[in-house]
């Protein structure tokens, strides 16, 4: 049965869809529209999960070969800081440049017969009385999101943070994490290769600092000059890293990274998709994973859809797909929370900035990092106690944090699992805080400081036995122990105390009250 499917947007999300719906179904009119050619693409390079090369192997092998062929494959990374380096194991597949991304995806688009827009803009209006199917594709500021808000029941929010995307003429092996501390405050580069001689620079920092810098702000909305002067401070801020070299722009501002999440991704005929529909930190290397897995997950369930409408396998879409992006997003939201607060780890030893990087959103524990890196573990525990780490042992290293001794205070404890006899006299204090450093956990820090009023109690928090509830409890726990110097306690239930062994030789918790 013929149809006719328009994909606004010629990003990684609608190119891959309008090429695989068009390859699955021949007799499918499917055109595309852009604005902008490949080339004048905002961005440098982006990272390649080994999870989205493998989805690509599965579904589309033709560009599995051509990004690999494309790319630049590296899967070293490391915290570059004052005190040492902290090597990280297996990190990421590799990357390629947005732009040869684009072009790829586009010539592909072409030779499964999909027609391509080039400068044309339609409205969803102009498309949805005429098409079978309408994919909305049209980015994180989606116009198509933004009319049909209601109906979608769309949701954004922005980062404290502000961030910078720009790229260097530079030779680089690895991602390399580095912050650089100028007298206006901490700037943090996440810097990786994605061709022979370039690297993609993407630099964080807070607005105290970047209003101490002089630095001007204001939200982007894809188009315009970059900002120089930024690029000019930053470059000095960066020269060992750069050897000299500038930082270069590509529309380069300062932005806030803005969340989107949608309660339907579908309205009618009309489906959003890619940043349309959902967004995910760069700092978890998943945004065109999200894109290019959603645009694969909506050709799968159009597959046999015979003579049946089009909108009526989208529900079916969205469930398919659902859990695994919000699970993704909730991970992406943890490591924004925790790089926004990363000044605050500067005093860590290298070892354990890196496993506290791998651990931020509870993806990696010591147990797994035991087996795909025993030295860097060896090192994170060696620290966390205090020891050489030839007094590490070679295997268990759960147990054995779990029962290293605890002295503050004057106060001296045998291991780090108490009962609630054990804690004291403090107070105990239910918490409910998705983010450890929003209005609401400022208040609650506040009365937490009423509460021990300089005392040596033990601090103890608690909440509900959901893992989520957990890593959120540990995450505020940090926060506790480093601005009121206070003992921290947390509660789990025996199943969870991975995830709190993790906390403990992080700094996330000193002591954990197993419940149950």
């Amino acid at each position: 049965m013929k149809r006719r499917v328009s994909v606004i947007g010629g990003g990684p999300a609608g190119l891959m869809s309008a090429r695989l719906l068009a390859r699955d179904h021949p007799d499918w009119d499917v055109d595309l529209f852009e604005r902008l050619e490949p080339a004048d693409t905002f961005g440098f390079g982006v990272g390649l999960t080994r999870g989205l090369l493998f989805s690509l192997l599965d579904a589309a092998p033709a560009i599995h070969d051509d990004f690999l062929e494309a790319s630049v494959a590296f899967s070293s990374a490391s915290f570059r800081l004052p005190n040492g380096v902290g090597e990280l194991p297996s990190y990421h597949a590799g990357a390629i440049s947005r732009a040869r991304m684009l072009q790829l995806l586009l010539d592909s688009a072409r030779q499964e017969g999909v027609r391509i827009h080039i400068g044309a803009s339609p409205t969803v209006d102009d498309l949805r009385f005429e098409s079978d199917l309408v994919i909305a594709a049209d980015g994180v500021s989606s116009l198509v999101r933004e009319q049909f808000a209601n109906e979608f029941g769309a949701h954004e929010e922005l980062g404290r943070g502000w961030f910078i995307w720009c790229g260097a003429e530079i030779e680089l092996d690895g991602t390399v994490f580095l912050p650089v501390t100028t007298d206006a405050g901490t700037f943090v580069a996440h810097a990786y290769p994605y061709a022979p001689g370039l690297a993609t620079f993407v630099i964080e920092t807070d607005p105290e600092a970047l209003s101490r810098a002089g630095c001007q702000t204001g939200e982007f909305d894809g188009e315009g000059a970059s900002d120089d002067a930024s690029l000019q401070y930053l470059s000095e801020a960066f020269r060992e890293l750069l050897g000299g070299q500038p930082l270069l722009g590509n529309h380069s501002r300062w932005m806030h990274f803005r969340t989107i999440t949608c309660d339907r991704w579908s309205y009618g005929n009309v489906v959003l998709l890619g940043d349309a529909a959902a967004t995910a930190h760069p700092s978890i290397g998943s945004g065109t994973k999200l894109a290019l897995e959603a645009a694969i997950a909506l050709a799968e369930s159009l597959d046999s859809v015979g003579d049946d409408p089009i909108p009526s396998r989208l529900p079916a879409f969205e469930r398919a797909l659902r859990t695994n992006v919000e699970r993704l997003q909730d991970r992406a939201r943890r490591s924004q929370l925790w790089w926004e607060s990363f000044p605050t780890r500067m005093t860590m030893s290298p070892a354990q900035i890196a496993f506290a990087y791998l651990s931020r959103a509870g993806a990696v524990s010591l147990e797994q990092l035991a087996d795909i890196a025993p030295e860097l573990a060896a090192r994170v525990v060696a620290d966390f106690a205090d020891l050489p780490t030839a007094d590490v042992p070679p295997g268990g290293l759960p147990e054995w944090v779990l029962h290293r001794p605890l002295q503050f205070d004057g106060h001296a404890l045998p291991q780090r699992i108490v009962a609630a006899a054990d804690a004291g006299p403090g107070p105990e204090v239910a918490v409910d805080l998705p983010d450890p450093w929003s209005p609401s956990a400022q208040v609650e820090l506040d009365r937490i400081a009423g509460l021990i009023n300089g005392g040596s109690a033990i601090v103890t928090l608690t909440g509900t036995e959901a893992r989520s509830s957990l890593l959120d409890r540990l995450a505020f726990g940090e926060r506790v122990r480093r601005e009121l110097g206070a003992t921290v306690a947390v509660t789990c239930n025996p199943a969870q105390l991975g995830d709190a062994v993790d906390g403990l030789v992080c700094g996330r918790t000193d002591l954990v009250r197993v419940s149950g």
